[in-house]
């Protein structure tokens, strides 16, 4: 089949993008023509002809112009009828295949207006250019003829409370993890240089947190859970992530007591070296279809704490290696997790746990799911 994808970034950085680079790579192992329509390529990839990679619009100033400006891109330089099947890996479709990585973002967005904000930042969220932009797009993709994919069936759950009947037709398939790249020999090769780059002792214990939107991925839960173990000198927090409330956050940390315990790193193409250096990952999100990282973490070995609204640890289901909170807000349950999962004598079984859990969800099977949907697709557009 000849495919076109189209997303507004391909490469390393960002879940979907490893997702993205992911299925493209299977795809054209297995024979499959790819052009990746996309407004930023990561130049290592213009010399692996991996795909054949075409520009499209999308800078400039304003979060909802730019996603007008990538929007009305994709609409005039892909042609439909130049490909079997189209693939939008984010708002720019929907038409063939729309795939929500994000669920649902009315029922994001009711959650983000049900926190407390000043009157000022309440008005601006209600006239969001970006957002009545992403909500005008939910809804099309679910009215128009084309096919929604998600991540998990929490996603579908969020889009048929939000959208009743037109959110039954959306299919789930499941994100899948390079379990080569993402393995536990990563320890063996980067722990040692990993951690004193980040001048971290071998015998401290390390906790990891990773997402871009801190308050969303639920910084200040992990903060709270830190203060309550802060007896224990040796634990240190690695927060990686973007976010433009940094200095926020760092006075929180202070307030709270654990500032001389957290390091702020950006954002890190080779999340598997610093997986390779953390003991867990924890990831009490108050929203998140399928956070990738949950998957990546498991298959290097990292046992991994994280919210019941985790797409990815209900599809991957709890174990011993994967704790999911029961009550999201309790910092103190979060804490007591954190604390039996990092004891010494727990750690060889946990890590064995975190990597066969890891295993169940490899790329081939990710990779054969797509293909069939799109096989079926091209067949039905023949």
């Amino acid at each position: 089949m000849k495919l076109a994808f189209v997303h507004k970034r391909f490469g390393l950085q960002g879940g979907t993008e490893r997702m993205m680079e992911s299925l493209v790579r299977g795809l054209r192992q297995q024979g499959h023509e790819i052009v990746v329509f996309s407004s930023e390529v990561d130049p290592r990839f213009h010399r692996a002809r991996l795909a054949t990679f075409r520009a499209l619009g999308g800078g400039g100033p304003g979060a909802g112009f730019r996603a007008l400006r990538l929007w009305l891109s994709a609409a005039l330089r892909v042609r439909r009828s130049a490909f079997d099947v189209v693939v939008h890996m984010g708002r720019t479709g929907p038409r063939d295949v729309y795939r929500a990585g994000g669920g649902s973002h009315r029922t994001w967005l009711g959650l983000l207006r049900s926190q407390p904000m000043s009157g000022w930042r309440r008005f601006r969220l209600a006239v969001s250019l970006r957002h009545r932009f992403i909500l005008w797009h939910e809804k099309r993709s679910l009215t128009g003829p084309g096919t929604v994919v998600v991540p998990s069936e929490q996603a579908r759950a969020d889009l048929v409370a939000a959208y009743g009947e037109l959110g039954e037709q959306v299919q789930v398939i499941p994100n899948g993890v390079d379990l080569d790249r993402f393995h536990p020999k990563t320890r063996q090769l980067y722990f040692g240089d990993q951690r004193d780059a980040l001048g971290i002792g071998p015998e401290e214990l390390v906790v990891l947190f990773v997402g871009s939107d801190l308050w969303r991925k639920g910084l200040d839960r992990v903060l709270s859970a830190l203060a309550r173990l802060a007896p224990r000198e040796e634990l240190r927090l690695l927060v990686l992530g973007d976010d433009r409330r940094r200095a926020f956050w760092e006075a929180e940390a202070e307030r709270l007591a654990v500032r001389d315990r957290v390091a702020f790193l950006n954002a890190h193409d080779a999340p598997e070296k610093l997986f390779a250096a953390a003991d867990l990952l924890v990831l009490p999100t108050r929203y998140d279809p399928f956070a990738n990282v949950t998957l990546e973490a498991l298959a290097c070995g990292v046992p991994v704490v994280t919210s019941s609204v985790n797409g990815a640890g209900s599809t991957l289901g709890p174990s011993s290696a994967l704790a999911i909170l029961e009550d999201d807000d309790d910092a103190d349950e979060l804490a007591a997790h954190m604390q039996r999962m990092l004891q010494p004598d727990l750690v060889p079984a946990l890590r064995r746990a975190a990597r066969e859990q890891a295993e169940r969800f490899g790329e081939p099977v990710f990779v054969a799911r797509w293909e069939a949907l799109l096989t079926q697709l091209a067949a039905d557009d023949a």
